[in-house]
């Protein structure tokens, strides 16, 4: 039977339209059967996010690419930098803003690293903000800065990025650690449930934080106790995203009992790094199998419930691996 010229046009545009909506790309990706690869990638700590972000990329491109296999391991958003540099790692979880800071060589990162590329984008939001004692005397960070209260701070251990951001923050005022000693406070430098706990005794009056927009040890905390998050002032908003990339989201009022304002605060983001030495059929297989296994990937943790195809290669700041930037290309995905 001959079809009419114009009903087979008709049917063509359907059968692309039906393509594009069921998210399916007409880039095909790497053969399944002929790609392979034994890999090793840095997460965060054990059960972190970092660590569960690239648990579920494992198990996403195993379940598409049977024959590469990516064994994960403890690591740190500094350390992945420098051991995917060496070879230590093939692939390595981090941030937006350590991707810049290295991209720029400044502190931790004062050598290049040439061989450490961008691979995706995770679009997860950590959020950066200071929970204190609901009747402590300032209800800003530019008013701690200013008033320079004796208070007792929790961070988590120097030399983390945590800390390292924190530190930032806090050195753009010309404020350094041992200042609030001088104004007869105190820093302490402990695991999150340890500076719960010394909150909660009354050993310290609030703790630095970076999370997800709802934590566990802070609803733990702010079950027991009356807190507040400071707000940031529009200045340093400014200045973490000029210098890190950073974004800014609001905390929503009630996210944490007894604090009912929203909070606007400065967000980074996740960022998958790979080392220049991956091959290309390797690095296309990763990112076809993220891209059409989008929605099960973000599955995998709270932090990836915004994880898309189509941002994959959003806030990255470190130039891509060729295969990775061949593979955006060709699915129509948007680089920076």
């Amino acid at each position: 039977m001959r079809l009419n010229p114009s009903k087979s046009l008709i049917l063509v545009v359907f059968l692309g339209l039906t393509l594009v909506l069921g998210g399916i790309s007409s880039a095909a990706g790497p053969d399944p059967k002929k790609v392979s690869a034994v890999l090793k990638a840095g997460g965060g700590a054990v059960g972190g996010i970092g660590f569960m972000v690239m648990t579920g990329m494992s198990k996403v491109v195993k379940g598409a690419y049977p024959k590469i296999d990516i064994t994960v391991v403890p690591g740190g958003w500094v350390g992945n930098l420098y051991r995917v540099e060496k070879g230590e790692l093939d692939i390595g979880s981090t941030t937006t803003a350590m991707c810049a800071l290295a991209e720029a060589k400044k502190a931790p990162f004062d050598k290049p690293l040439p061989k450490v590329k961008a691979l995706y984008s995770t679009q997860d939001k950590l959020y950066y903000f200071a929970i204190v004692r609901k009747d402590l005397e300032v209800n800003t960070l530019a008013e701690l800065f200013k008033k320079k209260p004796s208070v007792r701070l929790c961070v988590i251990q120097k030399g983390t990025t945590t800390e390292l951001m924190w530190r930032n923050v806090f050195g753009s005022q010309g404020i350094t650690w041992e200042d609030i000693s001088k104004w007869g406070g105190k820093m302490n430098f402990v695991a999150w449930a340890d500076g719960v706990n010394l909150v909660k005794d009354a050993h310290a009056d609030g703790i630095l934080a970076v999370g997800v927009r709802k934590i566990g040890w802070a609803m733990d905390l702010t079950n027991t106790r009356p807190m507040k998050i400071l707000k940031w002032d529009p200045d340093l908003l400014g200045m973490l995203k000029k210098r890190f990339g950073f974004g800014k989201d609001a905390i929503p009022g009630n996210t944490y009992p007894g604090i009912t304002e929203d909070v606007l605060c400065p967000t980074d983001s996740g960022e998958a790094i790979v080392n220049a030495g991956v091959k290309a059929d390797v690095v296309k297989a990763i990112l076809t199998a993220l891209a059409d296994n989008a929605q099960a990937y973000s599955k995998h943790h709270a932090a990836l419930t915004n994880f898309k195809a189509a941002g994959m290669a959003e806030t990255l700041k470190l130039p891509l691996h060729p295969a990775a930037l061949e593979f955006y290309k060709s699915r129509g995905i948007a680089t920076p």
